[in-house]
């Protein structure tokens, strides 16, 4: 699959990842976000009662919603499965002071039956005859190393079943599991089962993804058990009041109050402007990437996550237009 669009975009200065408007992770740099891609596809679905896989960012029954929590880099994707009724919100942020992505979730049963669900993740990596992918599941963490990098993923919930090898052989039944410990194999599968879920009961958990670099195994497996630990609610709030405080320490333009529609989104975009810049910027040298890559197979591009000095003139060069007149309604369209 080509993954030529980025709907939405979070990070902090090691991590950056891309997501669909449906909420599938596409995308995740590591250490900067003009370094290593990591993701082949990172899937997740849910097998319900006696059903077969449904994907969550890819079913004929599923609606979806998505907006970030207002001034900050935290996405919510909601997701209302309505062949059995199962509303999912779908929270995914990167902590500001750790190198973790958190995906939590919130699933509430809203059909008038008992629901039995089985939550999967089903993730690959990039590789080639010379980059080999290879895994292991240990400890309620699924472990997937690539040339001197580990990626791993574990939840505060424990995992039920684990697969390495041979994934695409029943990952649609929604049914996983073999006696496999290490492979290789650029994609493996993990499950979660959850208690029978009755009308209008909700259920909470998170699942947390990491990327290490070095050798020492160990080192990441030991990481593993302290992350498992981590409280996602108050990580979920650290980062907002983060990106809170960032964007009013950088609206330096201060665009004039107004309650039109119009001005209404200048806002919004100009926010939101404010905060990828620093999801594109590499921390050490400075370096402002034009995009997060979107055509890695050059298909239709020659590719765009590079540094261009002339993008830079233009940013300022609009800056500039707003700080001469701010209520230049002109300018403003000509910016937009």
């Amino acid at each position: 699959m080509n993954k030529y669009y980025n709907d939405a975009i979070i990070g902090n200065k090691e991590i950056t990842a891309s997501f669909t408007k449906k909420g599938e992770l596409i995308r995740l740099f590591y250490p900067n976000t003009d370094y290593r891609q990591f993701i082949d596809f990172f899937h997740t679905g849910v097998q319900i009662n006696d059903s077969s896989i449904i994907y969550l960012h890819n079913d004929v029954n599923n609606q979806y919603k998505q907006n970030y929590i207002k001034d900050t880099n935290i996405l919510n994707t909601e997701i209302l499965n309505t062949y059995f009724n199962l509303r999912i919100l779908q929270t995914d942020f990167v902590c500001i002071d750790k190198n973790i992505l958190v995906k939590k979730y919130k699933m509430k049963n809203e059909s008038n039956i008992d629901l039995n669900i089985n939550f999967i993740v089903h993730s690959g990596l990039l590789t080639d005859d010379n980059n080999q992918t290879s895994g292991y599941y240990k400890d309620n963490t699924l472990f997937q190393y690539v040339h001197d990098y580990t990626f791993a993923i574990c939840s505060d919930t424990k995992v039920e079943k684990s697969q390495i090898n041979n994934n695409s052989a029943n990952i649609e039944t929604g049914i996983i599991g073999d006696k496999d410990y290490i492979g290789m194999s650029s994609d493996s599968s993990i499950s979660y089962k959850f208690k029978s879920l009755k009308p209008n009961e909700e259920i909470e958990f998170s699942i947390f993804i990491t990327v290490s670099h070095g050798s020492d195994i160990k080192n990441t497996e030991n990481k593993m058990n302290t992350i498992k630990n981590i409280d996602s609610k108050r990580e979920l709030e650290k980062t907002k009041k983060y990106w809170e405080r960032y964007v009013k320490d950088h609206d330096t333009i201060k665009l004039p109050s107004s309650n039109t529609t119009y001005m209404k989104k200048v806002e919004q975009i100009y926010k939101r402007t404010i905060l990828i810049f620093p999801l594109l910027t590499n921390d050490l040298t400075g370096g402002i990437s034009a995009a997060v890559e979107i055509d890695e197979e050059r298909t239709k591009c020659g590719r765009y996550s590079y540094c261009w000095p002339r993008d830079r003139d233009i940013y300022n060069k609009c800056i500039g237009y707003f700080r001469h007149d701010k209520s230049n309604r002109k300018v403003l369209q000509n910016f937009l």
